[in-house]
């Protein structure tokens, strides 16, 4: 018997989850779903390791089909060339592990092209909340006739009550703007409603769970991207494939400079010895005389203080001092992070870059820098371990 069209069975697989989840898709989901597609073309192809780790390589150049990729496949196949780049076989964990502004960007991409082919069908549209323009332009009109109002019985409380209400009302008028999001056209909600109601789940998420099961190079049925090898990596960790191998790093707090063996190290003992010689000193010669008790007082607080700068300072700074002032070394950036300061702080752009150390190396690196760099990029690094701060991040080879 032949199933009743609900609008959906023309749609591509990323589509129709997309719109099953009105209008909104994990990032994980999502490009699980573009690469089933991608993969039955041929473009990718899906494996696991020895560790049982799913796998994505880049396959043909051409899809099998001859069709053009639609706009979100190509956002898809564009994360995978990225993250191949250096190392062939990317894990699916480092596809879908948050990896700073780069991986936001792509995020914001993959669901504004899988919006934009459900508008394209007529299942969505970006808009605000339903009524949302009517209730605040409802708002702004009641503000302006209560500021009207109180100013024909009170004119002076009118004044001053008509600047703040009127600009909170002009406010208003943008509150929705920016609620706006993919919401399903009532096309597009009827048309999930009929889908749902024939049992049908999500498409491509198992064979014989929604009859779209895929067929990978390999021969593989299912995709085990379910198990703990497949799920992005917890917050402060990252991937990197430095060193030709791919692998999980610690991402490191950002290196701070010396203080204690500097010269303002010294400073501060040396006016903590100042503060306390005075006092001391004062209490010596007026209260105490200078006898044997006084003059020892007197000389205490130079006395401690010049053996803090003998015991500790001095060989902090001596030992600061033998290390190098540059050393160059290659590494590979592995996030990036731009940090809005607001209007009381500078902003931030931080950059972690793997050394091949358990834990990553972390700078806070001047705008023009940042906006060089791409996670995946190798890096040569001039860094100064006696001042402990970065000269320069440079991209390879240029």
């Amino acid at each position: 018997m032949k199933r009743p069209t609900d609008g959906l069975e023309e749609l591509s697989r990323p589509v129709v989850a997309f719109l099953l989840g009105d209008c909104k898709l994990q990032p994980h989901e999502a490009l699980t779903s573009c690469l089933r597609e991608l993969a039955d073309e041929g473009l990718v192809r899906y494996e696991t390791d020895a560790a049982r780790m799913p796998v994505i390589s880049l396959g043909t150049q051409v899809p099998r089909s001859g069709r053009p990729l639609l706009s979100f496949e190509q956002v898809a196949l564009a994360r995978v060339r990225a993250r191949a780049e250096r190392l062939p076989r990317v894990p699916f964990s480092a596809l879908v592990s948050d990896e700073g502004d780069d991986y936001k960007s792509w995020v914001r991409e993959q669901e504004e092209e899988l919006g934009q082919e459900a508008r394209r069908a007529g299942m969505a549209v970006k808009s605000a909340p339903r009524g949302s323009w009517q209730a605040v332009l409802s708002l702004a009109l009641g503000a302006v006739v209560a500021v009207v109002a109180v100013h024909t019985v009170d004119w002076k409380t009118g004044d001053a009550i008509a600047g703040p209400v009127l600009t909170a009302a002009l406010i208003a008028l943008f509150v929705p703007a920016c609620l706006r999001k993919w919401r399903l056209t009532p096309d597009g909600a009827a048309a999930v409603a009929v889908w749902r109601r024939a049992g049908r789940g999500v498409p491509g998420a198992a064979a014989g769970r929604s009859g779209w099961g895929l067929g990978s190079d390999t021969g593989r049925t299912i995709w085990q991207l379910d198990g703990p090898q497949a799920a992005p990596l917890p917050k402060g960790h990252a991937w990197s494939s430095f060193g030709g191998q791919w692998h999980t790093v610690k991402l490191g707090n950002v290196v701070s400079r010396p203080y204690w063996s500097t010269t303002t190290g010294l400073g501060f003992v040396l006016m903590l010895t100042l503060m306390g010689s005075f006092p001391a000193v004062m209490i010596g010669v007026l209260g105490l005389g200078l006898n044997a008790q006084g003059k020892l007082l007197a000389i205490t607080p130079a006395a401690l203080g010049a053996l803090i700068i003998v015991v500790f300072w001095l060989p902090s700074f001596s030992h600061r001092m033998t290390l190098p002032d540059t050393v160059t070394f290659p590494g590979e950036v592995i996030r990036l992070q731009f940090v809005d300061g607001g209007s009381d702080s500078p902003d931030d752009y931080l950059v972690w870059v793997d050394d091949g150390s358990p834990v990553s190396l972390k700078f806070d690196v001047a705008q023009i820098v940042y906006r060089r760099l791409s996670v995946g990029d190798p890096v040569q690094v001039s860094w100064s371990p006696r001042r402990r701060s970065l000269n320069d991040i440079t991209p390879a080879g240029r």
